[in-house]
């Protein structure tokens, strides 16, 4: 650089000839030249640049066109970011001093930003006026990146160790037992993160094991100093709290020269959902094994890769007699339709529930089951199979048939006592049930009563739907002469007989008397639940559009009927109200044995 200044013509610039140039300008210049420190100085208000060899690879292609012009010309990128820093040490003469200073800067045909250690001292002249600037500096860009670079490292391990099962590291010193751990291991152990950095003896750590798993651990560490061989312990650690972890530690003990332990260093990781899954498993597995229905697993074509004794019992075979087998062996000719489809609904993650079929033992025999069939998904939700429970219904079937055997004879023997009581009441009424108001009565009352067995029949005799009640009077009636509204409800026996009755004499009286006597009239029929300290029944029968209504001036057995008996069999409340546009009846009775609400599947 020496001979570039010496050669550059100095006249074409502010600070003229070489010659001419102020002594300390050229002291300064001097002292710059063999420097191997990077130096530029800056000069003049212009800031004209002088620098020397070592600085040359700071700037880059900058060179040499930067020497001796103006620093504005060939700093422009950055000038908004250097003029302030020149300035401040022109106009004050102090010196600026920065470490890693971050600068932007185009040197290479391209953009970079880079770090600097800067000193910015001020070039005094014999009278103290500040004529340039000397700026020391020191590149510090490469180690800026190394670091940032290994942070961004560390970053990253840390967060793969966390990712990772909550992994943590430690470092023991055999000769001073001092544990040094990163902060996740010494929080597995209920440690203060800072001192486990610092390191604590073995014994704190030790504090936190559980006490039926310290022999374990002691022995694991003294068989691993004396072997060499790699250490892997499974054992259980307990938080302040009392909380229980588990962890899986590794580690590994290293030697001096001689031969004489110096360090164990490892890691570990916590391993509690890991353990609590195996004793799921385990849990599951025994209750796989001890239960008496057959239970299956099989795969996404049908394959049958697990059975459990309960399924050995009842179908007969051994396990290494069907693993590998299709399911299909155990379905009869009549039924194999029925595999396709359950298959389907599988891939399609139905779950197939209480699906009551026929299955073929090993003997042959067929044998009625009730299955559920439940997809299985692999750890990315994918379905891969099905598990399968088949129970064993045969009694129960045999005790439906029984009781459908018994229902119909029991229904047959109502309807024949119905028929005979009809019978006797037609040979009663001989020759006068034609004209027989009475008669007439007493036969829809019988035939009411005879419906409400029906309908009751229908569920095995065990209850009734309120909307079923209901909806036998639109056969008899016609529907479009009723708008009808209520929720699922279902009736105890003795309840849908009583409201049958009543229902019929609501329907009959409005045939001949109210709304249902004319064809404009209209009946409309709502239940809800009122809900309340007691949920309670609010049903509502009211006539519309018919002729006008007054009060009877006695009350007959239909009124009594549905008031009386009614009220008593559905323990609660029955008013009719006789309104001039037509009859109402309501009924308010508290949820109880006899009612049960239901909702829809």
């Amino acid at each position: 650089m020496g001979a570039l200044i010496r050669a550059f013509d100095w006249s074409k610039t502010s600070l003229g000839p070489i010659a001419e140039w102020p002594a300390h300008l050229k002291v300064t210049v001097g002292l710059m030249l063999p420097a191997r420190v990077q130096i530029v100085l800056f000069w003049g208000p212009e800031f004209v640049a002088l620098y020397n060899d070592a600085y040359v690879p700071t700037i880059g292609n900058k060179h040499p066109k930067a020497l001796g012009q103006p620093a504005r010309e060939n700093w422009a990128e950055l000038w908004d970011d250097l003029e302030p820093l020149l300035r401040q040490v022109l106009l004050t003469g102090e010196t600026v001093f920065a470490k890693d200073r971050p600068f932007y800067i185009e040197r290479h045909g391209y953009p970079e930003s880079v770090y600097f250690d800067i000193s910015y001292s001020p070039v005094h002249d014999k009278n103290g006026k500040v004529d340039g600037v000397l700026c020391i500096v020191d590149e510090t860009t490469q180690r800026i990146t190394a670091e940032r670079a290994l942070a961004k490292t560390e970053e990253r391990l840390s967060n793969a160790l966390q990712a990772a099962g909550m992994i943590g590291t430690f470092d023991t010193d055999l000769r001073s037992g001092l544990v040094y751990s990163d902060a996740r291991f010494a929080t597995m152990f209920s440690v203060d993160p800072e001192k486990g950095e610092r390191g604590i003896p073995l014994a704190d750590y030790i504090e936190g094991i559980h006490p039926d798993d310290v022999k374990l651990v002691n022995e694991g560490i003294e068989q691993a100093i004396a072997t060499g061989e790699k250490c892997i312990l499974e054992y259980r650690v307990r938080s302040k709290e009392g909380t229980l972890r588990w962890l899986e530690v590794h580690g590994r003990c290293l030697y001096d020269e001689s031969g004489k332990p110096r360090r164990m260093s490892g890691a570990a990781v916590d391993i509690t959902d890991r353990k609590q899954a195996e004793l799921a498993a385990a849990r599951l597995a025994a209750i796989v094994e001890s239960s008496d229905d057959a239970i299956i697993s099989k795969d996404i074509n049908g394959v049958i890769t697990s059975w459990n004794v309960g399924a050995q019992r009842l179908f007969g075979y051994a396990a290494d007699e069907v693993i590998g087998k299709p399911i299909t062996i155990l379905i009869p000719e009549d039924r194999q339709d029925e595999e396709p489809t359950i298959l389907a609904r599988l891939r399609n993650g139905e779950r197939v529930k209480h699906f009551e079929t026929v299955r073929r033992r090993k003997d042959g025999s067929l044998i009625d089951f009730s299955l559920t069939i439940s997809p299985i998904r692999d750890s990315h939700g994918k379905i891969v199979g099905a598990s399968k429970i088949a129970r064993d219904i045969t009694d129960r079937k045999a005790y439906e048939r029984l009781q459908s055997t018994l229902l119909r004879e029991m229904k047959h023997r109502l309807q024949n006592n119905l028929s005979t009581v009809l019978a006797i009441a037609r040979q009663s009424f001989r020759g006068h049930e034609a004209e027989s108001e009475d008669f007439r009565k007493f036969e829809g009352r019988l035939l009411a009563l005879s419906s409400g067995h029906n309908l009751i029949a229908r569920e095995s005799w065990d209850s009734a739907e309120l909307g079923d009640v209901v909806a036998q009077l639109l056969n008899v009636h016609g529907r479009q002469r009723f708008e009808i509204n209520g929720s699922d409800l279902r009736l105890s026996p003795k309840s849908a007989l009583a409201l049958t009755l009543a229902l019929h004499e609501l329907a009959t009286n409005a045939a001949k008397y109210g709304a249902l006597s004319i064809p404009t009239g209209k009946v409309t029929i709502t239940w809800g639940i009122e809900q309340g300290a007691t949920p309670r029944l609010a049903f509502r029968w009211q006539e519309r559009h018919g002729p006008a209504v007054s009060q009877p001036s006695r009350r007959g057995f239909g009124s009594q009927l549905i008031e009386r008996v009614l009220a008593y069999e559905l323990d609660g409340q029955v008013h009719i109200t006789y309104h001039p546009e037509g009859v109402v009846c309501e009924i308010v009775a508290p949820l109880s044995a006899k009612w049960e609400e239901e909702s829809k599947e």
